[in-house]
């Protein structure tokens, strides 16, 4: 591996470890100030002065808020995915492999969340843990490391100079 490729792959190395620490940040804090707004008990855990502006906001608010949360972080991590893609391989089809199973992710975790809320009336069955699931994939490195590995795979006319 050339020494620039190495210094990309620390690179990305860290910016998706930073992601993921922040993303887990966020919500192990939110899900704390939810906790307490719910029981209506003071927080478990300190809460950091950079999460205090959601305890302005009501436990309603804040748990539709979480979807929209994880959208963002399930946006920030295809963009990290598609950076790390596009600059560590010459294979053009592996973009668009990866743009494809996040709109096919997504699409399932949406079509999992409706079926359960229209069908069983509730957020709280198969259908959520599918959803989360598959949003825990798109929040990852994952769909990164098996395209990066399977690059290998396809011939060399897909391969551009």
């Amino acid at each position: 591996m050339k020494r620039r490729n190495i210094k990309l792959v620390i690179a990305f190395f860290i910016g998706f470890a930073v992601l993921g620490y922040l993303r887990e940040f966020f919500f192990v804090h939110l899900n704390i100030i939810m906790y307490s707004k719910y029981y209506q008990k003071p927080p478990i855990l300190p809460i950091p002065a950079s999460m205090s502006l959601f305890n302005a906001f009501s436990y309603e608010f804040l748990y539709y808020a979480k979807y929209v949360f994880t959208l963002l972080f399930a946006v920030a991590f295809l963009a990290l995915n598609y950076f790390a893609i596009k600059k560590l391989t010459t294979n053009q089809q592996l973009l668009k492999i990866l743009i494809y199973i996040y709109v096919i992710m997504g699409t399932l975790a949406l079509l999992s969340m409706l079926y359960g809320y229209f069908v069983n009336d509730r957020l709280q069955d198969d259908e959520y843990t599918l959803s989360r699931w598959l949003m825990g994939v798109a929040q990852s490195p994952i769909i990164c490391l098996i395209l990066l590995a399977s690059e290998k795979l396809y011939p060399k006319t897909n391969h551009h100079d």
